[in-house]
């Protein structure tokens, strides 16, 4: 993946978050319409199974509506197909910026384009929304139940010097103290996100990587946390002030993923058991982290 498929895909979700604050000049002049929801799912590599799917959800106007997962039903449905399969754990997820997404779980047992709907429950005149999402074979990065690649992960160097793995503003020197082959042959629980804090497009890989931190404070000595640069010269960037002279780091192959950013729970096996696209937030990491504590 190259720099510029990166920022292309980054702003392609960012369109999608602006595309929900906009509204045109029709809008306005016909405000006598009924209202109407918007919704966009934000997972670019779903496979066959079951998977967590980011739901954007807003007013047709770019009115925001926020955490009322109970006034909403969401209906998903397999190609050529007219049975909706219903959404049983809607969650409403608060973001440190951009507001927040919505969450759903899903089951796909058919390859192909599926669509996705989103109806109010308390308002009878809202005009229901539709999106889709493209099910494939099987994922690019690993899915829940594959084995996470035993990739050798960058650490504090012996000069300190964080700075030259990472470009996070503040970077806190637990997130690298181990390598990821490493904290995998501990047979502990790891956390791992990949992220460019500097760089990221959508503004969520810095407090993605303070979300890693509060969780290593949580779960010290428990939990590996890990976070990767995916370029391989952050210090050179920031010093020259130039994103395009970022190198990208070999682990963004060896993962397979094409946005960022991405986190994973991995097990003490070393098998995947969370993977989340997108900013994931601290209780959501939870919900995947502690039931592998628990059987660990």
């Amino acid at each position: 993946m190259s720099k510029s498929s990166i920022v292309l895909i980054g702003s392609l979700f960012l369109l999608a978050f602006a595309a929900f604050g906009c509204s045109t000049a029709s809008d306005t002049e016909n405000a006598s319409q009924p209202d109407a929801l918007v919704v966009f799912a934000a997972a670019s590599d779903i496979g066959l199974g079951t998977a967590r799917i980011p739901l954007n959800i807003q007013m047709i106007d770019g009115t925001r509506f926020d955490d009322k997962a109970d006034e909403l039903e969401v209906t998903y449905t397999a190609p050529d197909s007219d049975v909706a399969r219903v959404v049983e754990d809607l969650k409403w997820r608060a973001w440190p910026v951009r507001s927040g997404t919505y969450t759903a779980t899903m089951t796909f047992d058919e390859v192909g384009f599926w669509s996705i709907k989103v109806r109010s429950k308390t308002d009878d005149s809202m005009l229901p929304a539709g999106s889709g999402i493209l099910v494939k074979s099987a994922t690019d990065a690993p899915d829940i139940g594959d084995a996470a690649p035993l990739t050798a992960t960058k650490t504090e160097p012996a000069d300190g010097n964080l700075r030259s793995i990472t470009s996070a503003p503040t970077p806190d020197a637990d997130l690298y103290a181990i390598s990821f082959d490493d904290a995998v042959a501990t047979r502990k629980p790891t956390v791992i996100s990949f992220s460019t804090p500097a760089y990221c497009q959508s503004g969520t890989c810095g407090p993605q990587t303070e979300v890693l931190a509060q969780l290593d404070d949580k779960h010290k000595g428990l939990v590996n946390f890990i976070h990767v640069e995916i370029f391989d010269n952050p210090e050179a960037m920031l010093a020259a002030g130039a994103p395009s002279l970022g190198i990208e780091s070999s682990v963004i192959h060896e993962w397979e993923f094409h946005t960022e950013p991405w986190t994973f729970v991995v097990d003490g096996n070393g098998i995947v058991a969370g993977r989340f696209e997108a900013f994931v937030t601290f209780d959501e990491v939870e919900e995947y982290l502690l039931p592998v504590l628990a059987s660990s």
